[in-house]
């Protein structure tokens, strides 16, 4: 939903390959995993994921106990391969797949691998519980406040010639009201900023005037009916 936690999720191993000295490497699963629907190939191709994972894991094992790297195993869009399996709609091989992908989960931790399997979602409560009860931590990101969207929009729109009392009315108008949510990160930095520059293309200055004529006729991204962007 644009409040930064995949992109949160696929970097964080930089600052724990700075702070161990280790190499951390991302492997993000592909929502092509679920395969075309055939018998058995959400499963296969799930269990060949964590299969791959795990023997990747297994060489950065020492007999130390200090591993000498790491491997987060990111699952964007989470509940499309996790959904509960107590939906009554839900389809033979989808259980299947959340089962395979809970043996996956338990194989790693039975083995002390130094894998962290982040998974991300709008739908918290979609995800089955039984990964949930798997998880040792979960976050849940809100949309940006003043002090935040202020930050990602206070230099571009200072280099395009807004003063800061016409930034601060920026900052008011993207933080939504009391029936009304504000704007995401991703709403700023893929939508508002982007639509100012192509709308005064090529050979325009960018107004403040006309940003609050855009701004009246963009809304924000709703939220989803659960309310978590975990």
């Amino acid at each position: 939903m644009g409040t930064g936690k995949t992109a949160l999720s696929e970097t964080v191993g930089d600052a724990v390959a700075r702070q161990e000295k280790i190499g951390v490497t991302l492997y993000p699963l592909s929502l092509a995993t679920r395969g075309s629907g055939k018998v058995g190939e959400m499963t296969k191709l799930l269990s060949a994921a964590f299969d791959a994972t795990l023997l990747a894991a297994e060489k950065l094992k020492r007999s130390s106990g200090k591993a000498s790297g790491g491997i987060i195993f990111l699952v964007d869009e989470a509940d499309a391969v996790t959904q509960s399996r107590e939906s009554a709609q839900m389809h033979h091989e989808d259980r299947a797949g959340v089962n395979a992908f809970i043996r996956g989960v338990d194989r790693l931790a039975e083995k002390q691998l130094p894998v962290a399997v982040v998974l991300c979602t709008n739908r918290l409560s979609a995800i089955d519980p039984a990964v949930q009860r798997r998880a040792a931590e979960i976050f849940d990101f809100d949309r940006p406040g003043d002090k935040q969207r202020r930050a990602v929009i206070e230099d571009p729109l200072t280099e395009l010639g807004f003063n800061k009392a016409q930034i601060d009315q920026i900052v008011k108008l993207t933080g939504g009201e009391k029936d009304t949510v504000g704007y995401t990160f991703s709403d700023l930095t893929q939508r508002l900023l982007p639509t100012l520059i192509l709308d005064a293309y090529p050979d325009r200055p960018v107004r403040f005037e006309r940003a609050l004529e855009i701004m009246q006729a963009m809304k924000a991204t709703p939220r989803f009916r659960d309310g978590k962007t975990t």
